[in-house]
C-alpha cells in the first residue's frame, strides 16, 4: 500500500509540473574563449585554447525539479589536450606534457547541475584530465541577451596526478595551481 502512495504522489507531482524534462541542442560558438593561466617562480604564462575546436553540437537533457535546481545529462564538452597555445613553443610543449596530451586526447568537462540564484549560477561539474576525474562547484554568470556564460575555476594539477615541470636543474618551478577562465557563447 505504501508503494502505491509513493507512485501516485510521484505522478501527481509530475503531472502538476513540479518536474520538467526538456531536451535542447546546444552549440558552443567559435568566438568563445578558454584560457588557462599559471605561474612559475620566475614568470607567469597564459595558454589559450583554439576556439575553432569547440564548435560541437550536443543534445542536453535537463530536468527541473524545483524553482532553482536543474539537473543535466549529456552536457559534456570535450577539449582537445593538444588544442592549447601558450605563445611560446617551449611553454606550449611543456604544458601539453603536463596534460599528458600524447596519451589523453581530450579533457572532459561535464555539467551535472545548475542551481539558479539571481544572475549567478552555482554549477556542479566533473572534470577529467589524464584519466582522473574530480567534481567542482563553481559560480558562473549567464547573460541571457547574448547567451554568454562566464566563469573561473581554480584547480591544483596534483588533484589529477599531474606533475609540473622543473627547468634548469630545478631552478624554475611551475606552481601546481592554475586558473581556468572561460567565456562561452552558446547557440540553442
Amino acid at each position: 500500500m505504501k508503494a502505491y502512495r509513493i507512485i501516485i504522489l510521484g505522478l501527481v507531482f509530475f503531472s502538476f509540473g513540479f518536474v520538467t524534462t526538456t531536451k535542447t541542442k546546444v552549440k558552443i560558438l567559435s568566438k568563445s574563449e578558454v584560457t588557462i593561466c599559471g605561474k612559475s617562480n620566475v614568470n607567469s604564462f597564459q595558454c589559450k585554447y583554439n576556439s575553432n575546436l569547440l564548435e560541437n553540437e550536443i543534445i542536453v537533457t535537463s530536468i527541473k525539479n524545483n524553482d532553482t535546481k536543474v539537473c543535466l545529462s549529456n552536457a559534456k564538452i570535450l577539449i582537445k589536450s593538444k588544442g592549447f597555445d601558450c605563445g611560446n613553443k617551449m611553454i606550449t610543449k611543456d604544458f601539453k606534457s603536463i596534460l599528458k596530451a600524447d596519451n589523453y586526447d581530450n579533457i572532459s568537462i561535464e555539467l551535472k547541475e545548475l542551481d539558479l540564484n539571481n544572475n549567478c549560477f552555482l554549477t556542479k561539474l566533473d572534470i577529467e584530465i589524464a584519466g582522473k576525474r574530480k567534481e567542482y562547484t563553481i559560480p558562473v554568470t549567464f547573460n541571457e541577451n547574448t547567451n554568454n556564460v562566464k566563469g573561473n575555476l581554480k584547480i591544483n594539477i596534483k588533484d589529477f596526478n599531474l606533475k609540473s615541470p622543473k627547468k634548469l636543474f630545478g631552478l624554475i618551478e611551475v606552481n601546481d595551481n592554475v586558473e581556468v577562465n572561460f567565456n562561452l557563447f552558446l547557440q540553442y
